[in-house]
């Protein structure tokens, strides 16, 4: 883009913005940034399909965070008549204002990154002061293949794809951000922020390529758009690490924006991850690289994981804790919030949504509902998230002050998603939560600092370690650290050798998982059920796990007392019988649990010394 065209470019954006930065500044003190941490924070999809608008039953289910439409569906058409969008804009004000009467604490705008529909009439609305902004039709937005074809959406229908690196697309979102937060939104929540699977290659993203490739210290012979699309197409390991940037730089765009409107507005996106199996496939088919994106994000957000903890009828058992660890050593330790469903129903049964809370909160990740219920169904639906939302809460500082009980270390190099579209490290996470061994996976950037804090490391073979890492994994090892490759099908064997005197042991079915977490004086044992059936989209079957024994170590000599505490119904909260046994390890705390049904904290307290 010639400087000219940037200069005039930002001075006639400046002329429509004005208005909106000034009723910002008018407008009362805004609250804080939003409270995101896991387990304080409940969130919450208030609409789909035809069921919007429901903060009510939101609030009634203790969520505190809702990600409402604001002004979404207007952005997604180009705006409608300045009668109807002020009439819009009006309405969104007040949804949020209601909402927050009911005791929401924030509430985001939603924004599709990408989407256009309808450019027959896209720009038909459009005030005088933004289409002086915008200096091409909407249809030059849209994303382009390796020969410079417009690409059609995958979606189908009117929907189009703008290119998130196009310079006019990022002024009208820019736009839309500005709208919502005007209307009193906390922040923003982008929707589908997708490179198609053959793009994109217009002339913004083939300059952007260019600075990629300089960044890296590569040079092309020549940096026409022409030849930098053969390039892309001769070179295309470089080529897909860009694609995985797009998304990164556009919402980093938007937060700073966003920032110069309200210092506290939150900004994050839908990073898809549908299933547990595409951390990497995902990177190479619409470049979600997680990895890139959290770096623009003020926390994330997994969308609708198929892997909604549970047990299926032919008795396979299905988790999302592999998946959050995963993801732990790669989002530069942002909150993480996630969505599960099951059977593609965003109907989701109130006992499976309270074990899907419990394993979301102990592994650190916070919970998103689809508060989104027929109404004959919204009041037992809400009275039964509930007290599982509000015994999280009373329980959240003891959960996110505790240290993860780590008796092996996993290294995820997450670069070698360029080369596979298969994660070896999922399927290792897996083994691990199943055994209840505690782990921790880690990624290259904390690779070598963690390693140093580590007695045993599991690698899916030494080869992925490059020359820096191998290094660091022989002065481990002559340090009186253990190695251990996850090659064969009896890795975990050896491993548990490797480790020598597990910190937990749990005797119960094997439907059961325990996750160990170390705070001071306190070392709190989380428990929760994986065996609820899903019968119907609003009707499920838990079946207790009975006699569960747990053997853990505590950092500490003495005990004063175990309490149990859960949300269940059934059970009774309070103090439990305890044994302790001294070992070489340290002292070994036993507890019994005569019967878990879906969620339980074993808080074991410290005693003087």
């Amino acid at each position: 883009m010639p400087s000219m065209y940037a200069i005039a470019h930002k001075r006639l954006y400046a002329s429509f913005i004005c208005a909106l930065v000034l009723s910002l500044a008018a407008c009362d003190a805004r609250a804080a940034a939003p409270e995101l941490r896991p387990c304080f924070s409940f969130h919450a999809f208030d609409h789909l399909h035809n069921y919007g608008r429901q903060a009510e039953a939101a609030a009634a289910s203790g969520v505190t965070v809702i990600y409402a439409t604001g002004l979404g569906s207007d952005g997604y058409t180009g705006l409608p008549s300045s009668e109807i969008w002020e009439a819009h804009r009006q309405d969104s004000r007040d949804y949020v204002s209601h909402a927050r009467s009911l005791g929401i604490q924030a509430v985001l705008g939603y924004l599709c990154a990408t989407s256009m529909v309808g450019l027959d009439t896209f720009d038909d609305h459009w005030s005088p002061e933004l289409r002086d902004a915008l200096h091409s039709s909407p249809a030059l937005w849209r994303q382009q293949d390796s020969e410079g074809n417009v690409l059609s959406s995958w979606y189908g229908g009117e929907y189009h794809p703008a290119c998130m690196n196009h310079p006019d697309w990022r002024t009208y979102q820019k736009y839309m951000v500005a709208a919502q937060i005007d209307t009193g939104h906390d922040g923003i929540f982008f929707d589908n922020p997708t490179v198609h699977p053959k793009g994109c290659f217009c002339p913004y993203c083939m300059k952007e390529f260019v600075s990629f490739l300089r960044a890296e210290n590569v040079q092309p012979e020549e940096d026409s758009v022409e030849a930098m699309r053969r390039y892309a197409m001769d070179h295309p390991m470089y080529f897909k690490r860009f694609r995985c940037t797009i998304a990164r730089n556009f919402l980093a765009v938007m937060r700073e924006h966003a920032r110069t409107l309200n210092p506290d507005v939150v900004v994050t996106a839908n990073n898809s991850l549908n299933h547990r199996d595409v951390l990497f496939s995902q990177c190479h088919r619409y470049a979600y690289n997680l990895y890139e994106m959290s770096k623009a994000e003020d926390f994330v957000v997994i969308e609708d994981m198929s892997a909604q903890p549970r047990v299926l009828a032919d008795g396979v058992t299905m988790e999302c804790a592999p998946t959050y660890a995963q993801l732990h050593a790669i989002i530069h330790r942002v909150p993480l919030v996630a969505v599960t469903i099951a059977e593609n129903d965003y109907h989701t049964p109130p006992n499976l949504v309270r074990l899907a809370m419990c394993e979301a909160a102990a592994h650190k990740t916070g919970y998103m509902l689809w508060s989104t219920w027929p109404e004959e169904q919204r009041g037992r639906m809400a009275s039964m998230v509930r007290p599982c939302a509000d015994w999280l809460r009373t329980n959240a500082a003891l959960l996110n002050d505790a240290a993860p009980r780590r008796d092996v270390l996993v290294f995820l190099p997450f670069r070698h998603w360029v080369e596979t579209e298969k994660c070896a490290v999922t399927g290792m996470a897996g083994a691990l939560t199943a055994a209840n061994l505690p782990y921790e996976v880690v990624s290259e950037e904390r690779f070598d600092e963690e390693l140093k804090k580590s007695t045993v490391l599991l690698l899916e073979g030494r080869e992925v370690c490059n020359e820096t890492e191998r290094g660091q994994v022989e002065q481990f090892v002559a340090g009186g650290g253990r190695v251990v490759e996850a090659k064969g099908e009896d890795w975990l064997s050896p491993l548990k050798e490797a480790v020598g005197i597990l910190s937990l042991k749990v005797q119960a079915p094997e439907t059961v998982r325990a996750v160990v977490r170390d705070a001071g004086n306190h070392t709190v044992v989380f428990l929760y059920n994986l065996h609820v059936e899903r019968l119907s989209s609003f009707e499920d079957r838990v079946t207790p796990a009975e006699q569960v024994i747990v053997e853990v170590l505590v950092p500490f000599k003495t005990v004063k007392s175990v309490t149990l505490s859960s949300a269940d119904e059934t059970v009774v909260s309070g103090p439990v019988a305890f044994s302790l046994m001294e070992t070489e390890s340290g002292v070994r705390v036993r507890c019994d649990v005569p019967k878990l049904y879906i969620g339980a904290l074993l808080v074991i307290d410290k005693g003087e010394e």
